[in-house]
């Protein structure tokens, strides 16, 4: 069975229902208000022609929407856990990234496969669902953070969980965090584990000493950095900021660029931003715990990153509060320092800082 004669099948039956109620209420044996050769001949087959009609137009005012790539042309939203996003009858939607899961009044189409979403299952990623005929379509954020991308109109409860997203914004309008190539979510690609070479270079914009790894015109020092990381890569590791992780086959330095890190590994890349130093006021194996007794970090966030695995969100959310901490032997944070070296605008720093103003572990 095709998608659309599945979506049809579905939306027959739910225009059935009603039909059936009435026949077997109406009428006698002996003088039916409704006949069963009529119902058989003529208003089941008419009733999955207008259903597989409507589906059919439905299916081609999505497909001329341009259901490229990543799927509907629509509306992006980036949206974070616990909140819920509503549509209605005919209207679509695509998870681009994260974990949603999907209730209804009635039946959510998952018109990639053809198959009718079980209530309360997890959506898969890239497939492309319907709210089906008089059906309220409820999906619910069950990951940190999540993007989706949907037609039509649509109603928004937010959750008060840790709003990853707004951190994020604040962090790139301070000039602190970029986004990658990937077209959707503002690039921010929060649902994925940050790399080596990611974590490196948010350190150095931390450091205020972005412009002067981009400046700096050292060798290739790692085999594994790609090209446009090397000025970060070889600028760190003059610094003594990043070391390398043992050699290559041919005997090269290498740096595991792709390798993700862990929230201690991170922690450091932190630590090491505030003038803390590595083997005298903290172990890098156990860094979150003792940025904790160094007033960096909660035991809320330590009990945190023990229970989740660490992602780019993470890493947003660190670095956000960072900002906030004393820089070892100073009186001063490290966003004053930022100021003071001039690599944040300081008088947009305070407005960004407000309106990113949210819950705190």
């Amino acid at each position: 069975m095709n998608r659309r004669s599945a979506a049809a099948l579905l939306l027959a039956a739910t225009l059935l229902s009603g039909s059936a109620v009435i026949a077997a209420d109406a009428g006698s044996s002996s003088d039916p208000l409704i006949t069963l050769s009529w119902l058989k001949d003529t208003f089941i087959p008419d009733t999955v022609a207008k259903a597989e009609k409507r589906i059919e137009d439905q299916m081609e005012k999505m497909d001329s929407s341009a259901l490229s790539g990543q799927g509907i042309s629509g509306s992006e939203l980036r949206v974070k856990r616990g909140d819920v996003l509503r549509l209605e009858t005919g209207n679509g939607l695509i998870s681009l990234a994260g974990s949603l899961s999907g209730t209804s009044n009635g039946s959510i189409i998952d018109l990639t496969t053809g198959t009718e979403l079980t209530p309360g299952s997890a959506l898969v990623l890239n497939h492309q669902y319907l709210a089906a005929e008089n059906t309220s379509a409820v999906f619910s954020v069950i990951s940190d953070t999540a993007v989706v991308r949907f037609t039509g109109n649509y109603q928004l409860s937010s959750s008060g969980e840790v709003d990853y997203n707004a951190l994020a914004d604040a962090l790139k309008a301070l000039g602190l965090f970029k986004g990658s190539t990937v077209p959707y979510g503002s690039g921010y690609e929060l649902e994925a584990a940050p790399t080596r070479i990611q974590s490196l270079i948010l350190f150095l914009r931390l450091m205020g000493e972005e412009t002067a790894a981009l400046d700096y015109s050292g060798g290739v020092v790692f085999s594994d950095v790609p090209s446009w990381a090397q000025p970060y890569a070889a600028y760190a590791y003059d610094k003594g900021y990043a070391k390398g992780r043992g050699k290559d086959a041919q005997g090269r330095v290498i740096f595991d660029s792709n390798t993700s890190v862990s929230a201690d590994e991170y922690a450091t890349f932190l630590l090491r931003a505030l003038s803390y130093e590595e083997g005298i006021d903290f172990n890098w194996l156990t860094a979150v715990h003792d940025g904790v007794s160094l007033n960096v970090f909660t035991s809320g966030e330590e009990i945190m990153l023990k229970n989740k695995t660490f992602l780019r969100a993470q890493t947003v959310y660190l670095s956000y509060y960072a900002l906030s901490a004393q820089v070892k032997g100073t009186g001063e944070t490290l966003l004053d320092q930022l100021i003071g070296r001039e690599a944040v605008d300081g008088a947009a720093a305070s407005q960004v800082i407000a309106s990113a103003a949210g819950k705190r572990l």
